[in-house]
């Protein structure tokens, strides 16, 4: 059984059996990794954490059939912070759900960076959260090709550490916008898009 070990964000995931949970996992190296974690459900799960979204880890990962299993993780850092007002968290849900859309190829490691840089701005900074999402969608769209800068965006298309405050109506319209593009270029859905309002 082939065993690889990588730090990674957890995207997603589902609940799989009794006990098990099947987690997207992005990761620098590999893009985003299904992987199975067994027993987490389970009220004493000693890698419960690890199965979490949020969950920024080291993990140990084997090969098994289609899927890999979690064999052991290490957290890195806590980016649970997230969770610490209503608003960071839809934040944080629809860059994690961007993020687990869009990595893919050669960028998964710009995007998993991203990612990281992104969801430490929504704990720390005070920047307003919809403003936060909104940059790291739009980076998203123009790093898939789907959208190319423009002199009209030049308030969100900017690095991560120097974004301000947009308005949040306005941040919010565009907000929706980009993500109606992205799940069109995607063909996905971003189940967190529909409680932003």
């Amino acid at each position: 059984m082939e065993e690889i070990k990588t730090e990674g964000i957890v995207v997603g995931g589902e609940d799989c059996g009794e006990a098990d949970r099947l987690v997207r996992i992005l990761t620098p190296s590999f893009g985003v990794i299904t992987a199975r974690m067994r027993g987490v459900k389970k009220e004493k799960a000693k890698l419960k954490f690890a199965a979490m979204p949020f969950s920024f880890c080291e993990y140990v990962l084997m090969k098994r059939g289609m899927y890999y299993s979690v064999k052991t993780a290490a957290q890195t850092e806590s980016l649970f912070g997230v969770a610490s007002s209503p608003d960071k968290s839809l934040m944080g849900s629809v860059v994690l759900e961007t993020a687990s859309v869009t990595a893919g190829g050669s960028d998964s490691a710009d995007i998993f960076f991203d990612l990281l840089t992104t969801l430490e701005r929504l704990i720390y900074s005070d920047v307003a959260p919809r403003s936060i999402g909104l940059n790291f969608v739009y980076r998203a769209l123009v790093r898939g090709g789907h959208i190319a800068p423009t002199e009209r965006e030049a308030a969100y298309n900017v690095p991560v550490k120097e974004q301000t405050s947009l308005d949040d109506a306005a941040a919010t319209r565009m907000l929706r916008a980009y993500l109606a593009l992205l799940e069109k270029k995607y063909y996905a859905k971003i189940r967190s898009a529909e409680l932003i309002k």
